[in-house]
């Protein structure tokens, strides 16, 4: 899963060299220059960062589970199933599995002359020779999780995962960790007000990219106001929070 937080670390980059290009052009312009849209830019920048990232910690985390490199996670109380359990893909994927799985001859003779060539299946073997080749097949096809992959993403894609009970909705999938009272306890805050203020910052974002930061108490034209120490501390928070999620999974 290595991979969601290094790509979330890239998309965070972005956003801070996104806020020094404000301060660098503010610098050298007039207050006419209305740069404050720059700023919008990244703090929404900085939620899509956060969303990308549970969405990718969770496929990947899933993944792992399947494959039996990552454990799943414990059934919760009322419940006789882990979320990951609970989990529903299409039959149209797990039914290519089950045909592989029926007709398990041609397969292998279709795998063993992709890798070793025709001639390979020309000649004769003892068992002890074959069974590792079959095994080194089998392992190959159980790791090839592209079908599950897609389903996946394809599920997950209806969802966001901006709002700390979604977030932690989303992570229940591959852990059964208390995710906002171990994130609490390594930012030493309470996890009600981590909670409360990642809710501020989705709904800041939310008036950006669905209301065009209007403040609707003023004259038309008006927003609602940004500055660089508001997005800054904004960054610094949502960095904090990923960095701690990942740390704990």
């Amino acid at each position: 899963m290595q991979s969601a937080i290094d790509q979330f670390r890239i998309s965070i980059k972005r956003v801070r060299d996104l806020i020094a290009l404000h301060n660098s052009i503010k610098a050298q312009s007039t207050s006419a220059l209305d740069l404050s849209d720059i700023l919008r830019a990244a703090l929404v920048l900085t939620v899509s960062a956060l969303d990308y990232y549970v969405h990718e910690v969770v496929t990947l985390g899933m993944l792992e589970i399947y494959r039996g490199q990552r454990p799943e996670p414990a059934v919760s109380a009322n419940t006789s199933k882990s979320a990951f359990s609970r989990f529903k893909v299409s039959l149209g994927g797990a039914s290519q599995e089950r045909k592989i799985a029926l007709d398990i001859e041609s397969w292998l003779e279709t795998e063993m002359q992709q890798n070793y060539g025709s001639e390979f299946l020309q000649q004769s073997y003892q068992l002890s020779q074959l069974l590792p080749i079959i095994s080194n097949s089998m392992v190959n096809r159980l790791n090839n999780t592209s079908w599950l992959e897609n389903e996946i993403r394809e599920t997950l894609g209806y969802q966001s995962f901006q709002q700390p009970d979604k977030i932690a909705d989303g992570i229940r999938l591959i852990s059964d960790k208390k995710l906002w009272e171990e994130v609490a306890n390594n930012m030493n805050k309470r996890a009600k007000d981590i909670k409360q203020q990642l809710t501020f910052i989705v709904d800041r974002r939310n008036k950006i990219a669905h209301e065009a930061d209007i403040d609707p108490t003023y004259n038309i034209g008006n927003r609602w106001p940004i500055d660089d120490i508001l997005v800054n501390e904004t960054v610094n928070f949502v960095e904090d929070v990923v960095e701690n999620i990942h740390q704990i999974l």
